[in-house]
This record gives C-alpha cells, sequence and structure tokens, in this order.
C-alpha cells in the first residue's frame, strides 16, 4: 500500500514511476551496492523522474467490461 501511495503522489505531481520487483538472485550485489543492510528483505524499487515530453500523448485507452476481463478464476463457481 506504501508503493500505491507514493506512485499516486508522485503521479499528482506530474512524475513518471515504475514498480521493479526484486529478484532473490540480486539480493547481495543489490545489497552491497546501496549499502542495505544484510537482515533487510529486498522486495521492489518505485523508479521515479521526470516525464519526457509528449510520452503520454499516444497511450491507449484501457477498456475493461468486468470483472471477468480482468482476473481469471479457478473452480467451482
Amino acid at each position: 500500500m506504501h508503493q500505491y501511495m507514493l506512485w499516486t503522489a508522485l503521479e499528482a505531481e506530474g512524475c513518471g514511476a515504475n514498480l521493479q520487483h526484486y529478484n532473490p538472485i540480486i539480493d547481495i550485489k543489490a545489497k552491497d551496492h546501496w549499502k542495505v543492510p544484510m537482515d533487510w528483505s529486498l522486495k521492489g524499487q518505485l523508479v521515479f523522474g521526470g516525464l519526457a515530453e509528449g510520452a503520454r500523448d499516444n497511450l491507449k485507452e484501457k477498456k475493461m467490461d468486468g470483472r471477468a476481463e480482468a482476473a481469471t478464476f479457478h473452480g467451482k463457481k
């Protein structure tokens, strides 16, 4: 929820953001590079910054007709 809240705040200020999830394979190198304590658990990184002019001009509108298109359900109904 913190990531969503921060992403929303950055968007409101006109920044672009990209949430990148960490793969455990790079944990040791990432912790060493950014001096993160070894007892911390890396989950993701929210990269943010300004938007290039016109970056959002050609984005297609997302259209969903309901829950069935947004999620996959398994099992008995």
